[in-house]
């Protein structure tokens, strides 16, 4: 089975990773970080062989089992997590204006400190 193609941005770069993705693959489509829509070419999701797909993960109610596969393959090398802000949980908003901002390439990380949460 190939592997799958994770698409964090959306938009051109989602139709670029299924013109990529090999028959029987799968696209999933788990952010959108775009400012552009994702067109597809007239025909272009018509492919001969086992069918490809596009997958998204919106349904959060039981994200376990999504977070442990992410994980796995990070401790495995397969997936390299790109981290471009890194700060204390009290100051998400900063986190969060960076992000929406687009001042931040890859992802942001809240620290939580341990004594602070007891």
């Amino acid at each position: 089975m190939p592997f799958p193609i994770l698409d964090l941005v959306g938009g051109p770069q989602l139709t670029a990773a299924w013109q990529l993705l090999a028959p029987g693959g799968d696209v999933q489509s788990i952010g959108w970080a775009s400012d552009e829509p994702a067109v597809f070419a007239p025909h272009s999701l018509f492919s001969l062989g086992p069918a490809k797909t596009i997958s998204t993960f919106g349904d959060v109610h039981e994200f376990g089992p999504d977070l442990a596969t992410l994980l796995g393959f990070s401790a495995a090398g397969r997936l390299s997590p790109e981290v471009g802000w890194r700060g204390s949980w009290e100051r998400v908003a900063e986190a969060a204006r960076a992000l929406l901002d687009r001042r931040v390439a890859g992802k942001a990380v809240l620290d939580v400190d341990p004594a602070a949460a007891a």
